[in-house]
């Protein structure tokens, strides 16, 4: 492809989130740009695109900032939709944390140009709502610019986020987008927030071997104080940062501006400061601490404060049974109380004691002796007692004339009644069983009953389209190996949220967070190809390279990003040749030199 429209292409640059990008040249005004194009084959995805592709045009096209890329032109030929763009040359900042850790003043100068960007752009009513390390370009004069405003919201013109929508990346998403609630501007000082903790600490702040994770901890977890895993930093710093990645959008800074100014302040409150390389903090020491002397457990107290010992305690006597001794004295009194009732009753009766159902029955209170001299000169007959069956005591008779004498009733104090249990049984008589009284039986309420509630009708599955640029990807719903599917194809979910991982050989996997409703969804993945970054040299400098067998626009020194694989590189200067073979990882960095005779 040669032409496309008026535009001459020039060469691949690489591919980004939606596509292909190449350089081209305007041939009308000679102005060199970058076309960024998106082949739509698919029906399905056709709209989608279409849509995604006129956005970013509308929302960058009216931004005018030098921190933005310009956007000149946007246009279909056939099946291929493209934007003419900016041309800006340089590094994303993800592929430069991929090396060595970026320097302060590449940090600084990374968040203040941002957050002035982003600035502008909400005072413009524009919410960017994917920030991150590969939306963030570093050009090669030294400029930061943002790219890719395909989901961006523009509330200027009156567009409004769907209920229930999740858009965006998940690691630096705010916890409202996780949600599906509305967003502002506050959301994206959230992800300027995040990419700075990773710029500063070398991870994400929100990680996790599962999406659901990472979005659990988006929305209820607070992220390690970086000063933690970078000891270089102070603490000012994660309080400036706990701010902007607060829960709530409110507890936020107003700006982002205000956000980068009050983290490089706290950033200098600890001097020679500087951020660590990605994943370094994986590899920190385990921290060891050295108890002070005296607190540790079992270690010995320091000589001045050490008490005199104290005397070797007497040997302890033997102690009898507490439990023996209780039991003891309960019988013990028992056995007293029953004897003296049972001969007090013998005494008031004159005779055996009667058997008792009940309750003892009241005895009648002995003859006390008159006041009144008597009437007759005739004595009164003598009180006597019949003997009781084991030790009778002996009865002296009344002198004539005398009262009786008063027979001694107990007291509460010195014979209580024992227990009607405890009474035994006079000898001879066979005991007669207690009687027990019977309980009424308990009353039985009957509750009036409720008819049962009709049950819910079941949830039903509603049909999910998934479609992926390039198609051929497998497709894993809500982490279920056993239905996954080849794209495009079609997957049956019940409404809720649902999450979705897309991987492809040769592209990186993509993760997906949507809600599924009572309607009919699709969805569509583009796919971003695993690239790396290959920097070539030659000595002399000014060869010619080629990639497999590939002439490239540029001269060694150059760096190229290329797909992640295996690559011949070959370099050509006055009839010299030179080849060599790589492999060039995702992500990473490889330098290749070649000394030309």
């Amino acid at each position: 492809m040669q032409q496309l429209g008026r535009y001459r292409i020039l060469g691949e640059l690489g591919r980004g989130a939606m596509g292909v990008v190449y350089r081209a040249l305007d041939p009308a005004i000679g102005r060199p740009l970058a076309i960024k194009t998106i082949q739509i084959t698919d029906p399905f995805e056709r709209e989608n695109l279409q849509k995604r592709l006129l956005r970013e045009a509308q929302a960058a096209g009216i931004l005018s900032h030098p921190g933005i890329v310009a956007i000149y032109d946007v246009g279909q030929e056939g099946e291929l939709a493209y934007i003419a763009m900016e041309l800006a040359s340089g590094v994303s900042l993800d592929r430069l944390m991929m090396g060595e850790p970026p320097s302060s003043e590449t940090i600084l100068k990374v968040l203040f140009q941002t957050a002035a960007a982003l600035d502008y752009a909400h005072k413009k009513g524009i919410v960017h709502r994917d920030i991150k390390p590969a939306n963030l370009m570093l050009t090669d004069d030294g400029a930061v610019k943002i790219t890719d405003f395909g989901v961006a919201k523009m509330t200027s013109s009156g567009q409004k986020t769907q209920a229930g929508t999740v858009v965006g990346t998940p690691n630096y998403m705010a916890p409202e987008q996780v949600l599906g609630h509305e967003v502002d501007s506050r959301a994206d000082q959230f992800s300027l927030a995040v990419v700075a903790y990773e710029m500063l600490t070398g991870d994400k702040p929100f990680f996790g071997d599962q999406l659901t994770t990472v979005l659990y901890k988006i929305v209820h977890e607070n992220p390690a104080p970086p000063h933690h895993l970078n000891p270089s930093l102070s603490w000012a710093a994660g309080m400036v940062l706990s701010k902007a990645l607060a829960k709530e959008p409110a507890e936020r800074y107003a700006t982002c501006t205000e956000f980068a100014s009050a983290l490089e302040a706290a950033l200098s409150t600890k001097k020679d400061w500087k951020a660590l390389p990605h994943g370094a903090s994986q590899n920190l020491p385990t921290a060891v601490v050295t108890p002070r002397p005296g607190l540790a457990l079992g270690s010995e107290k320091p000589e001045a404060a050490a008490p005199e010992p104290a005397p070797a305690p007497a040997p302890a006597r033997p102690q009898p049974s507490l439990t023996w001794g209780i039991v003891g004295a309960v019988l013990a009194g028992l056995a007293v109380g029953t004897l003296v009732f049972w001969v007090t009753q013998n005494w008031l009766t004159g005779g055996a004691p009667r058997q008792v159902a009940s309750a003892p029955a009241p005895q009648a209170p002995s003859p006390r002796p008159s006041p009144m001299p008597p009437a007759a000169t005739a004595p009164p007959a003598p009180t006597s007692t019949q003997p009781v069956a084991e030790s009778p005591p002996t009865e002296t008779p009344s002198a004539p004339g005398q009262p009786a004498p008063e027979v001694a009733k107990p007291g509460p104090e010195t014979a209580p009644p024992a227990p009607e249990a405890a009474q035994p049984a006079p000898v001879g008589a066979k005991p007669e069983p207690e009687k027990q009284p019977t309980a009424p039986p308990p009353a039985v309420t009957t509750l009036p009953t409720r008819p049962p509630r009709p049950a819910p009708n079941p949830p039903i599955a509603q049909p999910i389209q998934v479609v992926t640029s390039p198609p051929g990807a497998r497709v894993v719903p809500d982490n279920d190996p056993g239905r996954a599917c080849k794209s495009p194809c079609s997957l049956r979910l019940l409404p809720g949220r649902h999450t979705l991982a897309v991987t492809l050989e040769g592209h990186r996997r993509e993760l997906r967070i949507f809600e599924v409703t009572a309607q009919p969804l699709e969805l569509f993945v583009n796919l971003a190809a695993a690239t790396g970054r290959v920097r070539i040299q030659s000595e002399p400098p000014g060869a010619a390279i080629l990639v497999d067998g590939q002439v490239r626009p540029e001269k060694a020194p150059a760096t190229l990003v290329l797909p992640a694989g295996k690559h011949r590189l070959t370099v050509l200067r006055d009839g010299a040749r030179q080849e060599r073979e790589v492999e060039v990882p995702d992500g990473g960095l490889i330098r290749v030199s070649f000394a030309l005779p």
